[in-house]
């Protein structure tokens, strides 16, 4: 009779891991609680597989990684190129750290962060690739043959990482590892071609499109991982721990390393909301919670499904916030008993880029404003929901109206919000404009049609371009739809001026 139990549980067992599988590729369910795939057909869509070993004593880790690229463009391909963030940390003087302060400035004691490639392989040939001296952020692979259209390939990179010393982005600090932008990722070919941008030192300079990750990090084993996609399985053999990591649909992956997390976590809906501090103090870390959890509700609400059954919040060692897919780093230093209205304002807005980046993907080089903008004023639909309108106008004067029109003085005549980030001075006219001018022009909607309207439209944009990319022109033209109301002098008012 057991024997008979234990055969229907592994049938029924394999059963359930074929449910769901098209093309030969199963999204998780427990990471992906949304079904609709928003019409992505799942065998064009491009997988990583990445088996990452982290020395923590060196500051090193090694990659081996496996794309399953498809070629989606509209011609047969002879290169494929990749990103290849971590060489922006070569040198201090071109380093993209966010704020130039603190001792990890200092040219004496900065030891630089870089990627040595090994080997590019398709099966067991080689391949040739280049990465060129003025432009060491590009991996340019060269194909033996032309990659079809709608064909893919399954290509191999092994690489040696060195960690730079920053609390930035990407690098080390005295508690812990930030490990963003920090593997081969491939680039984008749209419209416009290639997409071969530097990692520019203003904005967040990152385009990338929705794939799916297998993900295996082996540490020593006292090290605490916090990572984009939901853990599948811990496992100690002797002195290491590896974490086995799957996203689905997800537009990056990231992922922060300490043996000093603490860890809390919750479910809110259908997610499991995390938070990994480096700061034990219980009361800030449920209330980092508690914000998660509002944060969660109140944008699924309006603005759509958060489509994950994972989020976590990584209270680390970085100057102010930023945003990956299903994964935030805030900086320590708001984690203050008297900084709580700062710490709550930049977990809300990094939880705000899930939708706006994150879910719904834009071009974050060339058009910045439009995920940058979405989630500021997402600070104040977040206001307005938890605190009422009259605290929400209250918030959108003092800390966005205010501050743009303070800075506004100090801008030249031409600066523009739509514009790319190779155009911008540095982060004393990309905050004003992208930041507060790019919402105050989302509250100029709200202004002119209602809350409702609003609330439509982000609603409609969500749904629309979700797992995809949207362009401005995406944007405006679903809000003249929906409001039979040209926008053409709301753009050039501002957006195409300030």
């Amino acid at each position: 009779m057991k024997r008979i139990k234990l055969f229907i549980i592994v049938l029924l067992i394999i059963v359930l891991s074929l449910t769901g599988c098209k093309h030969g590729k199963t999204i998780n369910a427990d990471a992906l609680i949304v079904k609709n795939l928003n019409g992505l057909d799942e065998s064009k869509i491009n997988e990583y597989r990445i088996d990452v070993n982290l020395d923590t004593e060196n500051m090193t880790y090694k990659g081996k990684q496996t794309v399953s690229y498809v070629n989606n463009t509209d011609i047969d391909l002879e290169d494929i190129y990749f990103h290849l963030y971590p060489n922006a940390f070569k040198s201090l003087e071109k380093a993209p750290i966010l704020f130039n302060i603190g001792d990890e400035m200092n040219p004496s004691s900065y030891k630089p962060g870089y990627i040595e490639i090994e080997k590019v392989k398709i099966g067991d040939k080689d391949l040739q690739w280049i990465i060129d001296e003025d432009k060491d952020t590009i991996l340019n692979i060269k194909l033996e043959k032309p990659l079809e259209r709608g064909k893919s390939i399954d290509l191999y990179l092994e690489y040696m990482v060195k960690l730079p010393t920053t609390k930035d982005r990407f690098g080390y600090h005295d508690k812990g590892i930030n490990l963003g932008n920090w593997y081969p990722i491939a680039c984008v070919y749209d419209n416009n071609g290639w997409n071969l941008d530097p990692y520019y030192k203003v904005g967040d300079p990152f385009y990338s499109e929705v794939a799916n990750y297998k993900v295996s990090i082996t540490t020593p084993k006292e090290i605490i991982v916090a990572a984009s996609g939901k853990i599948i399985s811990e496992r100690e053999d002797g002195d290491k721990k590896t974490y086995k990591i799957e996203g689905q649909l997800i537009r990056d992956f990231a992922w922060a390393a300490s043996k000093d997390f603490v860890v809390k976590e919750k479910k809110v809906e259908d997610t499991i909301i995390k938070v990994y501090s480096i700061n034990n103090d219980s009361k800030l870390i449920n209330e980092s919670l508690k914000i998660g959890e509002n944060s969660i509700k109140i944008f699924n609400k309006i603005f759509g499904k958060y489509p994950y059954g994972w989020y976590s919040i990584v209270n680390t060692e970085f100057p102010s916030g930023m945003e990956y897919p299903g994964i935030v780093f805030i900086s320590n230093d708001y984690f203050h008993k008297y900084l709580i209205d700062i710490l709550e304002k930049v977990i809300v807005h990094e939880t705000a880029h899930q939708w706006w980046y994150g879910i719904v993907g834009n071009n974050q080089v060339d058009e910045a404003w439009l995920d940058e903008g979405l989630a500021t004023y997402s600070e104040v639909i977040y206001i307005n929901e938890i605190q009422g309108k009259k605290e929400a106008r209250k918030y959108y004067d003092e800390n966005i109206k205010l501050g743009y029109e303070y800075a506004v003085h100090y801008l030249s005549e031409n600066d523009v919000v739509n514009k790319p980030l190779s155009e911008f001075a540095g982060w004393e006219d990309y905050g004003p404009l992208v930041y507060s001018r790019a919402a105050m022009f989302i509250d100029k909607i709200k202004e002119d049609f209602g809350e409702e309207v609003l609330y439509d439209i982000l609603n409609n944009y969500y749904n629309k371009y979700k797992f995809r990319i949207a362009t401005t022109e995406d944007f405006i033209t679903l809000c003249e739809e929906i409001t039979n109301t040209s926008f053409n002098e709301l753009i050039n008012e501002y957006l195409n001026g300030n």
